[in-house]
């Protein structure tokens, strides 16, 4: 998870209401979408309105402007006008699609779950490395903590065909969006199950290989601060770290030295700046880590070797 802070700005004003005039085609009524959002200080208003407009007419983004000319029908408008008002709202645009791609897969995103983030990619993709080198069993048994959508787990479930795997979540609202986004792959039924569970509480002691998590790391005094799409519609569970940010990590940390077998493996992401303290955390129960960056060049995630 990576979370961008900046001022809110909690005015509301009318660019958020339709009260506008009925445009004749899908380019003009795209256009004024635009403007409405660009009024209403939302980013990226182009990018917003193309996915919104696509999900509306059922097609891909890239063949929007086959339908440019085509004249607008009152359900396009109406369903798109929708849209575009809870955008204005600062709701996430990938609630309002209620999918969003994380890696190969697409994934239902609703309240109630974190939205997958580019940077959790990076997680994983240094996570398959991780575990390709560490000599593993082929059906070595996982859990993703902290699931969310389900994102890591199915991921990793998928990459390892024969690996079984555990999605844990507090959360009775994260577990179902999980359970929602592994129904699509029937051929995992077999080898994944979805606990609910405070962390690593409801597994067994020495009993995992791997654990993969994106915990919650904002420092909840951050939390007012976060971007009004964040702090305002995902879930704080998945987002609060507590007074340092770090509590729930550090007690992640604890619970993962307990759990994993000899030589299993720890992946979790965590924020920029955190990577000081979190090395202080480590204990002589690991016999190894190492931290790795995002793309962008921002501490991101530490692997540890038990």
């Amino acid at each position: 998870m990576a979370v961008q802070i900046r001022m809110a700005n909690l005015s509301v004003g009318p660019a958020c209401f339709k009260n506008r005039h009925m445009a004749d085609t899908v380019k003009q009524v795209m256009s004024d979408a635009r403007g409405r959002l660009a009024e209403a200080g939302i980013e990226d208003v182009s990018f917003n309105v193309n996915c919104m407009a696509a999900a509306v007419l059922g097609v891909d983004i890239g063949r929007l402007p086959l339908y440019w000319p085509d004249p607008a029908e009152p359900g396009f408008v109406e369903r798109l006008d929708e849209m575009i008002q809870r955008r204005c709202n600062n709701e996430p645009l990938q609630y309002i699609l209620r999918n969003w791609s994380f890696l190969d897969m697409t994934l239902v995103t609703r309240p109630g779950a974190l939205i997958p983030r580019p940077e959790t990619e990076e997680v994983f993709i240094a996570a398959v490395r991780a575990i390709e080198l560490a000599g593993l069993p082929s059906d070595f048994l996982f859990a993703d903590v902290g699931t969310g959508t389900g994102a890591l787990g199915i991921a990793l479930a998928r990459r390892f065909i024969e690996a079984r795997g555990l999605l844990i979540d507090i959360s009775t609202a994260a577990l179902g969006v999980a359970a929602e986004n592994l129904s699509v792959y029937s051929e995992l039924y077999t080898r994944v199950d979805i606990v609910q569970s405070d962390l690593l509480a409801a597994v067994q002691r020495a009993n995992l290989h791997v654990i993969i998590s994106n915990p919650p790391y904002v420092n909840r005094g951050d939390i007012a601060s976060l971007m009004p799409e964040v702090r305002d519609h995902e879930p704080h569970l998945a987002l609060d770290g507590g007074t340092s940010g770090l509590d729930i990590i550090e007690r992640l940390l604890d619970q993962a030295a307990e759990k994993l077998l000899p030589g299993g493996l720890l992946i979790f992401e965590h924020g920029h700046g955190q990577r000081e303290a979190i090395t202080k955390m480590i204990g002589e129960a690991w016999s190894s880590h190492q931290a790795g960056d995002d793309l962008s060049g921002r501490e991101r995630y530490f692997i540890l070797t038990r």
